[in-house]
């Protein structure tokens, strides 16, 4: 039978710390906003905190065009665990500028 694999350490500190941004962040005046690397900035809107459970991170974003989307990452694939350490840390620096 395989083991599931735990959430990496580094990641769930990182959420901790944009969850613990996320009330100050909801209740000032700014949105927060990111490139992403790219041209067009994106939106930072959450609906509410993000969850951990078992192996997934839940981003629950509020929709809008310009806005980053709600979505699902399972730290167990690779690619998605890359993803996740992407977006976790535009989310984090956007957050920060604004508090």
């Amino acid at each position: 039978m395989k083991k599931a694999k735990k959430i990496p350490v580094s990641i769930s500190r990182k959420v901790v710390e944009i969850n613990e941004m996320f009330h100050k962040v909801k209740d000032g005046d700014d949105i927060p906003c990111s490139y992403f690397g790219g041209t067009w900035p994106t939106y930072i809107i959450f609906e509410k905190e993000m969850d951990v459970v078992n192996q997934f991170v839940y981003i629950h974003a509020e929709r809008s065009s310009n806005n980053i989307e709600s979505q699902r990452f399972n730290t167990n694939n690779e690619d998605q665990l890359d993803e996740l350490k992407y977006n976790l840390r535009y989310i984090r620096a956007a957050f920060k500028s604004l508090i």
